[in-house]
C-alpha cells in the first residue's frame, strides 16, 4: 500500500501513514508543553487518589475522545497530541517521568510507579517543557497559599 494519493488510493490515513513509512518527526514545544500537562494531569490524580484511565485521557488529548476523561477544552485545547500515536504518547510519557525526576530528585513522587516507569532518553526540549511546567505549578501553589 503506498502512503501517495493516487488512483488506488483516493483516501489517505495520516497516522497509518507516518507509522508506515516509520517517519520520525521532533516533538515541537507545544506538543512537550502538552505532555507536561497530561502527566500532570495524570500525576494530580494520583496524588489526590482519584481514579482515572490513562487510556481515556490520552484519546482525549489526541481527540479522539474528547468526553471520556471529562476534559475541559482548556485541560486538552484543541487535540494538542492528535498528530502522535498512542504508543509515541505513552512513550514520551515515560521521558517525562524521568525528566521530572530529573529535575527535583529521586525522592519526588513521579509516575514512576504508578504506569509511567522513567524512560531516560529525551529531548533537552521536553526537560525545559517540563521545567517550565513545575515552575508554572509553583507559581500557582504560592499564589493560591497567598489567596488562602
Amino acid at each position: 500500500m503506498s502512503c501517495q494519493p493516487g488512483p488506488q488510493t483516493p483516501t489517505t490515513n495520516t497516522e497509518e501513514c507516518h507509522e508506515m513509512t516509520n517517519t520520525r518527526t521532533a516533538w515541537t514545544e507545544a506538543e512537550n508543553t502538552a505532555v507536561c500537562r497530561l502527566y500532570f494531569t495524570m500525576l494530580d490524580a494520583v496524588r489526590n487518589r482519584q481514579a482515572y484511565s490513562k487510556a481515556a485521557l490520552v484519546r482525549a488529548w489526541q481527540g479522539i475522545e474528547p468526553d471520556a476523561a471529562k476534559l475541559t477544552p482548556a485541560d486538552a485545547p484543541y487535540a494538542p497530541l492528535a498528530a502522535r500515536s498512542r504508543g509515541s504518547i505513552e512513550a514520551k510519557l515515560m521521558n517525562a517521568t524521568a525528566a521530572h525526576a530529573d529535575l527535583v530528585g529521586d525522592k519526588a513522587v513521579t509516575m514512576d510507579s504508578h504506569g509511567y516507569r522513567a524512560l531516560p532518553n529525551y529531548q533537552a526540549s521536553l526537560k525545559q517543557a517540563m521545567a517550565d511546567a513545575l515552575a508554572d505549578r509553583q507559581a500557582h501553589d504560592v499564589t493560591d497559599r497567598f489567596l488562602a
